[in-house]
């Protein structure tokens, strides 16, 4: 949301983001707040609660509507604590008051032609607009798609309509399931407490309900929008899933990121910036890439204290970055399996995340073993560090269970570095494999099996590779950074796709 609507809105897009008034927006001045409204209220069972809406603007010059109530948002963390991994015991309510918060706001200041809301947290978002608007969605007349821009920034002013509805899953893992009997407490209209919305097993899913009142559905990758439609990988809800891709609402748009702010000729956050004025690598830049990797790689092995390892050839080892949270689902586990069962693993590796107690314990445990070989980070997020990693690495590792976009192996490929990633979701989508001899320009290697064993087999391929040093790896390098993941494709699909839901 901080990308997406920035390239909507250069496209002429009228855009507002809507989002809760988080306690950890406020000491960061992340938002400059211009307009305060007044006070809404929502009950929730028997129990009202108010809340406030206040508008300005976020980094600059995104537009920003937010819902205030202090004692649902004004916490330290944002889902929970430890990094989210232990959720607050009632984010459903947090976000039935985002919802409502929502439907209110659009009174006050406007009713928009599309809400566009995301994940099991915005997934109350549909109910609310459909019990408060209506069930009738906008249509626009005309028929050239050049006047989207000009429509899109008009408002409803009708009545009984109500905006078209698109519902994004990031990641299909995470959906919001309750109780049944909480539904009762979220301010939604019994109606909606039925198999075909809300209900789902006996339970209260909050990501079902969305998708199902929505006029579309997203995923952001191509490929996970296909996966999610098997029983592997649907978690419970390939059934629906599917129903929605046979009628042509489920659709499949690849994530992009902040080419500004993740450039490694201006990133002031890491040591030395690649010295080269092209977006266009070619194979004789390979000399500059590798003096902007080692001079990386030497400043942030002194400042935490790793040195710089070479073989008994004299050629320095390749870095294995990682970035992640330590979940299972990231495949963290395994990786860290397999350099442990590695005798003498050729590599030195730099890892930051949070995550599971048993995961954090075993990194920790290999940083411990291999004090000259790894360096972990764990328990909070160093966005500095992050930076530092992406410029100093070789090699980067994502070795996910199932990845629905991934924006990790963009942004490091944007560094420089080649992937070791899965052959899932947005890494088989974005990762140009090596072992398949049919692919052009190269970028990394794709793991079939994701177990310790897997893992250490791509890792040794990328190593031989590296050790070969000309030809094989230059390329690596060279193709990996030439792939630019902006947003301007994705916004573009985006605002077509916006179009026709209310032609």
């Amino acid at each position: 949301m901080g990308s997406l609507p920035k390239v909507l809105s250069k496209a002429g897009i009228n855009v507002r983001v809507v989002i809760p008034y988080y306690k950890n927006i406020i000491p960061k001045n992340l938002i400059d707040i211009k307009e305060v409204y007044p006070a809404g209220k929502v009950n929730f069972g028997e129990i009202p609660f108010e809340f406030g809406i206040k508008t300005g603007f976020a980094m600059g010059d995104i537009p920003v509507v937010l819902v205030e109530q202090n004692h649902f948002f004004n916490r330290e963390d944002v889902y929970g604590s430890h990094g989210g991994v232990c959720a607050y015991k009632d984010n459903l309510w947090r976000y039935a008051m985002l919802a409502h918060g929502t439907a209110y706001a659009m009174k006050i200041l406007g009713i928009p032609l599309i809400v566009h809301t995301h994940d099991w947290s915005g997934g109350l978002v549909p109910a609310v607009i459909r019990q408060t608007f209506g069930d009738k969605k906008v249509r626009i007349d005309g028929e050239a798609e050049g006047i989207l821009n000009a429509k899109l920034s008009r408002q409803i002013n009708a009545k009984g309509l109500r905006p078209a509805i698109v519902f994004t899953i990031h990641n299909l893992g995470y959906q919001g399931v309750y109780n049944i009997d909480d539904f009762y407490d979220t301010g939604l209209d019994f109606k909606y407490n039925s198999s075909s919305t809300y209900e789902h097993f006996g339970t209260f899913n909050s990501l079902k309900g969305g998708m199902k009142l929505s006029d579309v559905v997203t995923t952001v990758s191509p490929t996970y929008a296909s996966e999610i439609t098997t029983s592997g990988f649907g978690f419970g809800l390939d059934g629906e899933l599917k129903g929605l891709q046979d009628n042509g609402k489920l659709k499949g748009i690849l994530n992009g990121i902040d080419l500004d702010y993740w450039n490694p000729k201006t990133d002031r956050l890491i040591s030395y910036n690649l010295n080269l004025k092209e977006d266009k690598y070619k194979l004789k830049d390979y000399n500059e890439w590798k003096d902007f990797k080692f001079k990386n790689k030497k400043a942030l092995f002194a400042g935490i204290s790793l040195p710089v390892k070479t073989d008994n050839k004299g050629n320095v080892f390749p870095l294995i970055g990682i970035v992640s949270r330590l979940t299972e689902e990231k495949g963290i586990n395994e990786f860290l399996d397999s350099i442990l069962n590695w005798k003498d693993f050729p590599f030195q590796v730099v890892i930051l995340g949070s995550g599971k107690d048993y995961i954090e314990g075993k990194a920790n445990y290999l940083s411990k073993m291999y004090g000259d070989k790894v360096y972990t980070r764990t328990g909070s997020y160093d966005e500095a560090l992050s930076h530092k990693i992406y410029a100093a690495a070789d090699i980067f590792v994502m070795p996910s269970k199932f990845e629905p976009c991934g924006l990790s192996q963009m942004i490091a490929m944007r560094y420089g570095c080649v992937i070791a990633a899965a052959d899932t979701g947005g890494l088989h989508d974005t990762v140009s494999d090596i072992m398949n001899s049919g692919v052009k320009n190269p970028s990394g290697i794709l793991i079939k099996y994701t177990n310790s064993n897997g893992i250490a087999w791509a890792l040794n391929e990328l190593y031989n590779y590296y050790i070969e040093g000309e030809g094989k790896w230059h390329n690596l390098v060279i193709n990996s950074a030439n792939k630019h993941f902006g947003w301007d494709d994705s916004a573009r699909v985006y605002e077509s796709l916006y179009y026709n839901i209310i032609k």
